[in-house]
């Protein structure tokens, strides 16, 4: 037998000088910080509190926005109007009935119809 010398480096064996150093992160400036969207920094300006003309209160900027808006509208601009009527319906404010407990009873019973469950119910 050969006494040959162990290599010093090789397969699972890497060089020493390319090895982590003890103590130091092998990646130090870490992940990236995942960048805002739009959705994220536009609530993140709406919760900012702005102070109120003439009180000392401060309320949230989407607030503000939306009593100024119902301030203009009152006024007489049609595009506060026109844009407040919008905002009312996409929030779903413009429906009467959504409160009502016979009307929710009745579409509830309805699913349940499609569903393929027998339902017995006067209309």
């Amino acid at each position: 037998m050969t006494d040959r010398e162990t290599p010093t480096s090789g397969f699972m064996n890497p060089p020493k000088h390319t090895q982590f150093q003890k103590g130091k992160s092998g990646n130090p400036r870490g992940r990236p910080r995942k960048r805002d969207d739009l959705n994220t920094v536009l609530e993140r300006v709406l919760k900012r509190k702005v102070p109120v003309r003439d009180e000392e209160r401060k309320v949230p900027i989407r607030d503000a926005l939306i009593w100024r808006l119902r301030d203009l509208a009152l006024q007489g601009d049609k595009q506060a109007l026109s844009l407040q009527r919008r905002i009312i319906e996409q929030a779903g404010l413009d429906q009467t009935d959504a409160h009502d407990p016979e009307a929710k009873k009745i579409e509830f019973l309805k699913a349940l119809e499609n569903m393929g469950v027998p339902v017995k119910w006067e209309k």
